[in-house]
């Protein structure tokens, strides 16, 4: 009787290509002759996954050190794949049956390892980009007890590669650790990227911005959403975004002035709001700007956009005196003309 793996290569190829993701997993497991014909496979011989975003998670502490991947479609169901140190298991849970969930003993396989190739795998099915990846390694820890620490390494070690980056619209980061930030970074493709979204992290309020900044990823994306002070961020390295919701330790008025300058000269520029914790130089944006329109809880100035007779930009500082500190809420947004209120002077661009 002839085996499976002795089928016509056109059969089997049928065979994966009608095959959703999980199964040509489950196929990888069957023997090394199907595992190595799946992964010599041309990549438009798979079919494609189509997942919308891919989740990826790391958890170690006491009770739990886990891997876990949530690959989620358009309709937004998803298949989450767990990958337990202790258990030295891999169990697969759908959604859409709950009831129905897979587990495998790994022998002696190294977890960190087939997850990863289990990821190389869900890539080289997706045909299209991905509209988010999420990285969440809020309880990760370098530390040499597990071998979960070395998953950032080696994701880095093989996403890294210019043709091997992960292609996604939008990347969210959320870590515990300073040091991570720029590697999870990195793992997203520049040329794919437009959204940078850094999540709130109490453990971690500060991060210095002068390694991020540099990278392409930062260069090339066009939103940046940052839940934490971002330290020693030079102005001119934010000027690219359309649209900015950022922390920052510090800020001038010359600041101020070099971003409405920027947002004048430019139609693709939507809003901006700075949240910051030192700022005290109203006065010296009065001497900029002109005087400004004071209801006391914020001063606001308007200017005329050069791309528009019809749009004015809206610059408007609050001053919130919160505990132990001073916050300033800063906004440039887009307003229309018949919006400004009674008592405003609208600057053309030109001045000041």
């Amino acid at each position: 009787m002839t085996s499976i793996i002795e089928m016509p290569e056109l059969v089997m190829e049928k065979i994966i290509e009608f095959s959703d993701f999980q199964s040509v997993l489950t196929l990888r497991q069957v023997c090394r002759d199907f595992r190595n014909f799946i992964d010599d496979l041309k990549d438009s011989k798979l079919p494609d996954s189509k997942f919308k975003q891919i989740k990826i998670f790391a958890i170690f502490d006491n009770s739990k050190n886990t891997i876990t991947f949530d690959f989620v479609d358009p309709e937004g169901s998803s298949i989450r794949i767990e990958y337990s140190e202790m258990e030295n298991s891999r169990t697969f849970e759908t959604e859409d049956n709950p009831e129905q969930i897979t587990t495998t003993i790994l022998g002696n396989s190294n977890i960190v390892d087939v997850a990863i190739r289990d990821l190389e795998l869900a890539l080289k099915f997706q045909k299209t980009k991905l509209e988010w990846l999420y990285l969440n390694f809020n309880n990760f820890q370098l530390q040499n007890g597990s071998s979960i620490h070395t998953l950032l390494i080696k994701m880095n070690t093989i996403f890294t590669n210019p043709n091997r980056r992960i292609k996604t619209r939008r990347i969210a980061i959320s870590t515990f650790n300073e040091s991570l930030v720029l590697p999870m970074l990195q793992l997203a493709d520049p040329e794919t990227l437009e959204v940078i979204n850094f999540l709130g992290m109490d453990h971690v309020p500060e991060v210095e911005a002068g390694e991020i900044v540099k990278t392409e990823q930062w260069k090339k994306a066009v939103q940046l959403r940052c839940e934490f002070y971002l330290m020693n961020l030079n102005i001119e390295n934010v000027c690219h975004f359309s649209t900015i919701f950022s922390k920052m330790n510090l800020i001038t008025s010359r600041d101020l002035d070099t971003l409405k300058k920027t947002f004048l000269s430019s139609s693709k520029f939507e809003k901006w709001d700075l949240h910051c914790k030192y700022f005290d130089e109203q006065e010296e944006l009065s001497d900029i700007w002109g005087p400004a329109l004071d209801s006391g809880s914020i001063r606001e100035w308007y200017f005329r956009m050069k791309t528009s007779e019809e749009k004015i930009l809206r610059i408007g500082v609050i001053y919130t005196p919160m505990i132990r500190r001073e916050h300033n809420l800063i906004h440039f947004d887009i307003w229309k003309t018949t919006d400004v209120p009674d008592g405003a002077v609208i600057q053309g661009h030109s001045e000041n």
